[in-house]
């Protein structure tokens, strides 16, 4: 189903008419498996022309869906998410979080922390070469921090085994991160961003060492 016909389905999913809503839940149920169903749901999330409403409606449908199809429980589960898809929600979706106001960033951030929980770092290698990259971006600095917290959050309270992940994280990101954390304590009357900022870095120092 393409973008435009896709959005009309999610609109109708509001709909204070009962059948009319059932019958969109229903189609959307249909296209779940179906190719480039999860990267057009993302593009409608992150569309800023398009109705919050339905961008809020998608980005609901985009989490629960992740959530339960990601990584199945069920071993046998035939149906699956498309690689191509999954490639391709993976290369694209950090990229958005600065780009959303918080409603859908909460939804979105679900998102990745069930990614990163299922993909990293085995499917995921990129994501700490994106992460350090953007901690140095003035535009992308809150995205690549509010990644690293959920990816941070991945190894609290593990064995010391299972955190040998994190310690390639510590070695590449924390020398960054108290850069950043020094210029930011240093600025007088700081406005609400920056407060945001030195939060995250405070969350993702304790979720490292715990």
């Amino acid at each position: 189903m393409d973008l435009s016909n896709l959005t009309l389905v999610l609109r109708a999913a509001l709909s204070h008419a009962p059948e009319e809503r059932k019958a969109a839940e229903a189609s959307l149920e249909q296209l779940q498996y179906t190719q480039q169903h999860l990267v057009r749901l993302l593009q409608i999330i992150v569309d800023g022309s398009c109705d919050m409403a339905v961008r809020q409606v998608a980005s609901i449908h985009f989490k629960n869906f992740v959530s339960k199809a990601w990584s199945p429980i069920d071993p046998d589960e035939t149906r699956k998410i498309p690689e191509g898809d999954k490639s391709m929600v993976r290369e694209n979706i950090l990229g958005f979080v600065t780009q959303l106001p918080p409603l859908l960033r909460a939804q979105l951030g679900e998102s990745i922390k069930t990614l990163i929980l299922a993909d990293y770092p085995e499917q995921w290698p990129s994501l700490l070469h994106w992460v350090t990259h953007n901690m140095e971006s003035q535009d992308q600095i809150f995205g690549a921090l509010y990644v690293l917290r959920i990816l941070s959050r991945k190894y609290e309270f593990k064995s010391e085994e299972e955190r040998i992940p994190l310690y390639q994280i510590v070695e590449e990101c924390f020398p960054r991160l108290l850069n950043i954390f020094s210029t930011l304590v240093q600025i007088v009357n700081p406005p609400i961003e920056v407060a945001d900022l030195i939060k995250l870095i405070c969350k993702i120092f304790w979720s490292s060492i715990y």
